[in-house]
């Protein structure tokens, strides 16, 4: 999906000498960057990674509006379930260029079917990240996401935190010390340029176990999900580490 605009360059300026060639590299490097913008899938390889993830319920007439009918929820009548993720990492690479420390947090409602690659399927009821470019993909992959510089996730001694926008996650934890494991993870939401799937693959992921609880206000999104200011996470509470992780986020 590359544009490239140079042969007309070199065409009307065979004699132009430096001055044409100047001209020929500015062209292509427009034509490279309007293909960029124009491009809604793409790819980020993440390296040097930790991450709190919590599933827990939630009630089922209240997640069942913040995801489209033609998804299926997991679950039963009552009952949906919700995932909470708030990922660190020490780089990420966009487009081949490194991006630096990274932090994304993701809400997600989790769904009976969709790609059946993966481990688990959720649709995202809000996703943020610190790194402007990485916004800026999502944005132009027609997905709302909020560029927040509020993220963040530590573990200091056994005391965990993570905290999302308009959330908080406190509890305590461990490094994990579990053999490392491949697992895959598709998050989906209908955008305005139709359906997008992120799935990430990790290939080598250790989960370890967690007890935490999370604090929103019941004005937020994620509260009026809840239907209450706290939440705890009875299916998984784990604070995990990977040291890579691939994320190819595609479009209809």
């Amino acid at each position: 999906m590359k544009i490239w605009t140079g042969l007309l360059s070199v065409s009307l300026c065979a004699g132009c000498g430096a001055q044409g060639l100047e001209s020929e590299a500015e062209a292509e490097t427009w034509g490279e960057t309007e293909s960029a913008l124009s491009n809604k899938d793409f790819s980020v390889d993440f390296t040097g990674c930790a991450e709190f993830a919590g599933i827990g319920f939630v009630p089922a007439e209240r997640a069942r509006p913040l995801v489209p009918a033609s998804y299926a929820l997991a679950g039963d009548a009552q009952n949906a379930i919700a995932v909470v993720r708030v990922a660190s990492c020490q780089d990420a690479v966009l487009d081949g260029k490194s991006l630096g420390a990274t932090i994304t947090s993701q809400i997600g409602i989790t769904l009976a079917g969709g790609d059946p690659t993966a481990d688990i399927n959720n649709y995202t009821v809000a996703y943020a990240t610190n790194q402007g470019k990485l916004h800026a993909r999502f944005q132009a992959a027609g997905l709302k996401v909020a560029n927040r510089n509020d993220l963040s996730l530590d573990l200091l001694g056994a005391t965990l935190s993570a905290d999302g926008p308009d959330f908080e996650v406190v509890g305590t934890s461990g490094t994990p010390t579990s053999a490392p494991t491949t697992f895959a993870a598709s998050w989906w939401s209908d955008g305005k340029r139709g359906a997008v799937q992120s799935r990430t693959a990790f290939p080598d992921i250790r989960f370890g176990a967690s007890s935490s609880t999370l604090t929103t206000q019941l004005g937020t999104e994620l509260g009026e999900l809840l239907g209450a200011a706290t939440m705890t996470f009875a299916v998984l509470d784990s604070y995990n580490t990977f040291a890579t992780a691939h994320l190819e986020v595609r479009g209809d």
